[in-house]
């Protein structure tokens, strides 16, 4: 039986319940490339919020090649042992981690970008701890040593000085697009992955309740464990530290984008179970949607994607929109027909 989808140019969306049904649809010649670099969706360690275990299983069984699975250290994810996170002080005032993430110590991560004092102070050594058991806990270390996936942190690579030769990545960058807007960006690309440089970087991202898609995953390839400097003040610079980082890793490899709501997705509800880290936005969790969208070109995937999503969270997509349109400058325009052809094909797949 051939297996549903629909395809609007580079884009296919597809309803795949297992891996073989997946292996089926992933036919492009990229992924015959010898390494298949994958960049999970680990933005956080809240319920569907994150590429789940069950999901990468079913990745890393419809490919063939040999996998790296890399990710940066992120403060949101990184609360399984410290609820709270490590204590420490901003002038007389004792805060934590979890401070860091909204109001009062987002404002003092933008005015103050340097991780120095994150490194020097234990909180490193505890943040590196809180990594490995998300692994552990969410069964992800069994899986890499089942199917033989090397993991590669981005903060750990960068942080500890293991990186590409800046002037290199920049060379490469500014041969195909314009200058990013900081040069730091260049000196963010770990050495074990520049060494892999021409293979398939798959941006495997999770369909969220707040439309952030494939482009977005990869602004989780800045090291930094929260990046409210890159957001900017009222998210000024977040559209444009999006399409850079995206610059610099479709200058390196072969950028895939897959975006799935295969076994869990989280959904918006105003009454909903769980409530979420962005303020007043509260979700339920749907099984087995069983959707996947992919595609080579990440713009256009992410804008019918983006199309498609749930017209309740409308104001929190519009924020999402500007990395898209920003991008078409330097990836090429995206078919706006195929958004009005996908509305109609695909329907409510996306929506419970």
């Amino acid at each position: 039986m051939s297996i549903l989808h629909h395809k609007f140019g580079q884009t296919t969306i597809a309803k795949v319940s297992d891996s073989d049904e997946l292996k089926q649809m992933l036919v492009d010649p990229w992924f015959e490339s010898e390494t298949i670099i994958i960049k999970p969706n680990w933005v956080s360690n809240e319920p569907a919020n994150f590429t789940d275990s069950e999901t990468l299983r079913m990745m890393l069984e419809a490919l063939d090649s040999h996998i790296v699975v890399t990710e940066s250290h992120m403060i949101a994810r990184s609360l399984n042992l410290l609820k709270e996170g490590m204590r420490f002080t901003v002038g007389d005032k004792e805060v934590n981690w979890k401070w860091l993430l909204m109001g009062d110590g987002w404002n003092w991560l933008i005015e103050n970008p340097n991780w120095d004092w994150f490194k020097k102070g234990g909180h490193w050594d505890q943040i590196k701890k809180e990594d490995k058991a998300f692994l552990d806990k969410y069964g992800f270390t069994d899986l890499f040593k089942e199917f033989d996936v090397n993991y590669i942190n981005v903060t750990d690579e960068v942080w500890s000085g293991r990186i590409a030769d800046p002037t290199e990545v920049k060379r490469s960058v500014e041969t195909r697009f314009k200058p990013v807007q900081k040069d730091k960006l260049y000196s963010m690309v770990p050495k074990k992955l520049y060494d892999l440089r021409g293979s398939t970087f798959i941006s495997f991202a999770k369909l969220k309740m707040y439309a952030s898609f494939t482009m977005k995953n990869l602004f989780g390839m800045i090291p930094d464990p929260a990046r409210p400097w890159w957001h900017g003040s009222e998210e000024s610079r977040i559209a444009m530290s999006i399409v850079d980082i995206n610059k610099v890793y479709h200058s390196l490899f072969n950028v895939y984008g897959i975006c799935e709501a295969l076994k869990i997705t989280a959904v918006p509800h105003p009454e909903g179970k769980f409530p979420l880290f962005l303020p007043r936005m509260k979700y339920n969790i749907i099984e087995a949607l069983e959707v996947v969208a992919f595609g080579r070109d990440l713009v256009s995937l992410d804008a019918i994607l983006l199309n498609l999503t749930d017209q309740s969270i409308l104001q929190v997509a519009e924020l999402n929109r500007a990395p898209i349109d920003m991008a078409e400058e330097e990836f090429g325009a995206y078919d706006r027909e195929a958004l009005k052809e996908s509305k109609m094909k695909v329907g409510n797949w996306l929506s419970p």
